[in-house]
């Protein structure tokens, strides 16, 4: 028979036991908590950066389309870069980013998925790990989720990198492709993480001479877009203030010859039944200015069958009391410039004109986009265009 305090002994240490081991249970179960958040913190970490690094390398390819374009519509040309202490896009003597608003891109395809400016370079010498530097007509630089050597929107320079390689791509040497090495344990001169685009267009894309396009000549006054002008080739059958389709040509005189109106978005519409003095998109319920104005995403192309032009103005009918209007010249159907408004006010029933528009540089066109910006509606009343040596209004 034991003794009572043995038997209590033993039971206490049965007892420690057990906690013991609830207590190592818990441990064990934290710590696999805590390496799952770790594994799925990490792993949101990954899927972010290849998220950014992807949405980076189309800004890239959407550049290069852009590049090969105007080196085609150019003879073989391509502009300079745009300074990176610059917010307007234009090429510029010694510019090494992006020139966006001379190659007719949006604002952002000239920044990486970080904020920073692009680079770029024409021409251009790129090594590929370690080989022999080749040439290249043109090559764009990300500089990565660090950013070092980049321009920042506000026109300010981020530091500049340590690693030598880094600093060629940053300084406009010859270009350096290497393997990323990245990460906090990763000492600063041996960091790379900087992407890398090239191309080298070939001569024989541009070698034949294009046909020769007659511009504009005279002074060919402004066209009011009525119903009467839309109907002056071939009558348009409209269900009220829908034209139910998405092309019309019109008779644009002597001085600019025939002009297709197409729209995206929607079909053609017009402000009023039956004589409409201007005109919009619309999907469905024409039957009010609202629906039947033109309003983002839409837009209304004015091409020029046989001509071109140095200058553009529209007129426009607002519905609301400020106006803001973006307008891309394209010719031979490539984007060659880009025009933003400013938010200008509007008088109700008033024709707003913006004047004087052209392409950044200066160069014939025959083809120009409307679209309206931020929460604008309204009509095209007006289009006019002209040689660059006349007031164009």
């Amino acid at each position: 028979m034991s003794h009572p305090f043995f038997r209590s002994t033993a039971a206490a240490a049965a007892r420690r036991r057990q906690a013991g081991g609830a207590v190592l249970a818990l441990v064990v179960s934290l710590l696999v908590m805590a390496a799952a958040t770790l594994a799925i913190r990490l792993a949101g970490q990954v899927s972010e950066k290849t998220a950014q690094q992807q949405l980076t390398q189309q800004r890239m390819a959407r550049i290069g389309k852009a590049l090969q374009a105007y080196w085609a519509v150019h003879g073989c040309v391509l502009p300079t870069g745009a300074l990176g202490s610059t917010s307007t896009g234009d090429a510029a003597p010694g510019g090494t980013t992006v020139p966006w608003r001379t190659l007719g891109l949006a604002r952002d395809d000239a920044f990486d998925a970080w904020g920073r400016k692009i680079s770029y370079q024409s021409p251009a010498s790129v090594a590929q790990f370690g080989a022999p530097a080749q040439p290249q007509t043109w090559a764009l630089v990300s500089h990565g989720p660090t950013g070092l050597g980049a321009w920042l929107a506000s026109g300010q320079p981020m530091p500049p990198p340590a690693n030598a390689d880094e600093l060629a791509n940053a300084s406009g040497g010859v270009l350096q492709l290497k393997t990323e090495t990245a990460g906090s344990d990763v000492a600063p001169g041996n960091l790379f993480d900087d992407a890398l685009l090239w191309g080298m267009l070939d001569t024989a894309d541009c070698a034949a001479t294009p046909p020769v396009t007659p511009p504009v000549v005279g002074a060919p006054t402004a066209l009011n877009l009525t119903t009467a002008l839309l109907n002056s080739i071939a009558p348009v059958s409209y269900s009220g203030r829908d034209s139910n389709t998405t092309s019309i040509t019109i008779d644009g005189g002597a001085a600019l010859g025939n002009i297709t109106i197409t729209s995206s978005g929607g079909n053609i519409s017009r402000n009023g039944v039956p004589n409409g003095t201007a005109i919009g998109v619309c999907t469905t319920g024409c039957g009010n200015n609202n629906n039947s104005s033109l309003s983002f995403p839409e837009t209304l192309s004015f091409k020029l069958d046989g001509k071109t032009a140095e200058k553009f103005a529209l007129g426009v009918l607002s519905l609301d009391p400020t106006v803001q209007v973006a307008v891309t010249f394209r010719r031979n159907g490539s984007d060659i410039g880009l025009y933003v408004s400013p938010v200008v006010p509007a008088v109700g029933g008033a024709v707003t004109i913006f004047a004087d528009l052209a392409p950044s540089p200066t160069q014939p066109f025959d083809e120009v986009v409307v679209q309206p910006l931020g929460s604008s509606h309204f009509f095209v009343a007006s289009i006019r265009f002209c040689a660059a040596g006349m007031a164009c209004n």
